[in-house]
């Protein structure tokens, strides 16, 4: 296995020679947009460019975003990190509450429903937990049953689907007829059993008509928010929001961005959403990928050009925005922040180079023998097993099973192997943070693009959309929060058409 063409043009580039001569923390303030003078232009012009294209993330003003103190026994069973996300996320839920006049909160992906129990709790709002995942929605219940005023707090398994748009949205507003109900009739003859599934009680559907009738009258309002949503679930909660009527506030932080699905093309389902960042990928493919006949030069269609799994792969030619962002793309806008990358001290870049170098060569030897590598334990090697590359090949050997170690391919086979690879690539370990560091001033561009693209979506449907820096992002990276509101806007009937 050989270094890509395009790597070795990087190491052979001016770039690169500047870059070897930089210090630690030179390196470390890169992303920040420190260049030299001395520096190639080009060089210049991509490090302050990408500060320039990127949303900041610095944690808005604290006055603003006003810290709620969690009791000691709401804290039980929170890490650091989700105690600073949720403490800051209720303030911000409660105060978009207020503002909009919202009754109810739907709390989708809700877990195991702490954010959900903190606002009911501290904040006295009725909260509805939306959890796709049965067991969770149980735990959080049982969980709940614990906590002061758990009567305002009721938590269901539903999930919401992008493509059954009418179905998701018949479902919340059932969902909201019968919380509506529950709300002045507490108790229930099934004990909340039915709580597992929001249809699969006949009290719920008791009566519907009567009770819908009743919920119309009393005008509910719901603020519709998500911690922390994977993949798919935001672009779903945006649609469900444009689309259902009692939905009159959104809030939602969104993380994992890799996860998107994608069509039988290979492009993302849902990614770009808005029709500005689709028309502009469109122009420069049609600029740059076709033909004056309109024939393609990748053998894609014009209406799906870029924004895929493959797209980055189908030419040759120095990529644009016209090949699309991608899977890797997309894994790099959710990976660690400029801030944290700020902090780092030069043992902490040493361990940095040995996890990206050892599992790399772990990754060669799987490519190079044509062999699938299933692990034994839920991780594959402890962080100490990176101290030394003896000890990471030893764990991996005893925490891996190949589908090669048979009779021909023995362990002792497999650690040679590793061995050779390691005496082969180990000249280029030090180019690793540099290409790292460069890595880290796009995380920001790319990780903006998907947020300017969901705002764009709500703009084009004429909802008014701000974007919130709520956490620390050397605490908890994934901090752009979306703010949305309907006040006086009429709902997106015909969503699914203009998707």
């Amino acid at each position: 296995m050989e270094v890509s063409l395009s790597i070795r043009g990087f190491l052979l580039s001016q770039w690169f020679e500047c870059l070897t001569r930089a210090s630690t923390g030179e390196l470390n303030e890169l992303p920040q947009g420190f260049f030299k003078e001395s520096w190639p232009e080009d060089l210049q012009t991509f490090v302050v460019r990408c500060t320039q294209l990127s949303l900041p993330k610095e944690q808005a003003d604290a006055v603003r975003l006003q810290r709620v103190e969690i009791p000691a026994e709401m804290k039980r069973g929170m890490t650091p990190k989700k105690l600073h996300e949720v403490a800051h996320m209720a303030s911000l839920v409660a105060a978009t509450c207020r503002q909009y006049e919202c009754d109810v909160v739907i709390d989708v992906g809700s877990g195991l429903g702490y954010l959900g129990q903190v606002l009911s709790c501290l904040y006295r709002l009725r909260v509805v937990g939306l959890e796709s995942d049965a067991s969770r929605s149980r735990s959080s219940r049982q969980r709940a049953r614990r906590m002061p005023r758990s009567e305002l707090l009721s938590c269901v398994t539903l999930e919401l689907k992008a493509d059954d748009l009418d179905g998701t949205a018949g479902e919340l507003e059932r969902l909201l007829i019968a919380d509506s109900d529950r709300s002045e009739d507490e108790g229930c003859s099934c004990n909340h059993e039915h709580a597992d599934k929001v249809t699969s009680c006949q009290h719920s559907q008791r009566g519907v008509r009567k009770r819908k009738a009743a919920s119309n009258a009393r005008g509910r309002k719901a603020c519709m928010i998500g911690l922390h949503c994977c993949g798919d679930l935001t672009p779903s909660m945006l649609k469900t929001f444009c689309k259902v009527t009692e939905i009159c506030a959104f809030v939602c932080v969104s993380c994992c961005y890799h996860r998107l699905e994608t069509a039988a093309d290979g492009l993302f389902n849902n990614f770009p959403m808005s029709e500005r960042v689709a028309a502009t990928s469109q122009k420069r493919a049609d600029r740059e990928c076709f033909s004056q006949d309109g024939e393609s030069a990748t053998g894609v269609s014009s209406e799906r050009q870029g924004w895929g799994v493959e797209s980055a792969a189908s030419s040759p030619r120095e990529l644009s925005l016209a090949d699309g962002v991608g899977i890797f793309g997309l894994r790099l806008a959710a990976q660690e922040t400029r801030a944290r990358w700020r902090r780092q001290t030069t043992e902490e870049h040493d361990f940095h180079t040995r996890t990206v170098a050892y599992r790399a060569l772990l990754e060669v030897y799987a490519e190079t023998e044509g062999c699938a590598l299933e692990k034994k334990h839920r991780k594959i090697t402890s962080k100490a097993a990176f101290s030394t590359f003896e000890n990471y090949v030893e764990a991996v050997c005893s925490r891996v099973k190949s589908s090669r170690t048979s009779d021909v391919m023995t362990l002792q086979d497999m650690k040679l192997q590793l061995y050779t690879f390691h005496d082969r690539y180990h000249q280029f370990f030090p180019y690793i943070e540099i290409i790292t560091a460069l890595q880290v001033c796009m995380q920001s561009v790319l990780e903006s693009l998907v947020t300017i693209d969901r705002c764009l979506f709500l703009d084009e449907r004429h909802l008014p959309v701000e974007v919130v820096a709520i956490f620390d992002d050397s605490v908890s990276p994934r901090n752009f929060l979306l703010v949305s509101h309907k006040l006086g806007k009429e709902p997106c009937r015909n969503l699914e058409e203009e998707c």
